[in-house]
């Protein structure tokens, strides 16, 4: 494949994942345009109606919190500070959260995260200055 060749094929997914992230965001917008949710409790469970009654995705009480913060579009940065952790730290619990809700990125994280009623529907801050 020729120089040119990468630089198309690369192009062309850029666009599609902008596309999906445009999307996403738009499913995000309509999900947190719902009613607000309860405040989850400090160790939050959620159980698939379809799943078997052992099936459950346990979160400790700074897994949500942590979700509850990404779902209002704050970095990891944000984050740490806000929790009075490291980043890296964020990155980390971040890895685990992804991996219980079974997604690979911030935006279907919070999106699940929403349409499983773990966190409160607050309308997305903007997080950009920081």
């Amino acid at each position: 494949m020729t120089d040119r060749g990468r630089a198309d094929l690369l192009a062309d997914l850029h666009r599609e994942l902008l596309e999906q992230e445009a999307q996403l965001k738009s499913l995000m917008e309509q999900l947190l345009a719902r009613e607000p949710l309860a405040e989850p409790s400090a160790s939050t469970a959620w159980q698939d109606p379809a799943a078997s009654p052992g099936d459950q995705i346990r979160f400790t009480e700074r897994e949500v919190q942590i979700l509850q913060l990404l779902v209002k579009g704050h970095t990891n940065r944000q984050i740490g500070a806000q929790l009075q952790v490291g980043a890296g730290t964020v990155r980390n619990r971040l890895s685990r959260i992804f991996s219980k809700l079974g997604v690979m990125t911030r935006t279907h994280a919070a999106v699940r995260a929403v349409e499983l009623r773990l966190c409160r529907a607050d309308p997305v801050e903007e997080s950009r200055h920081a």
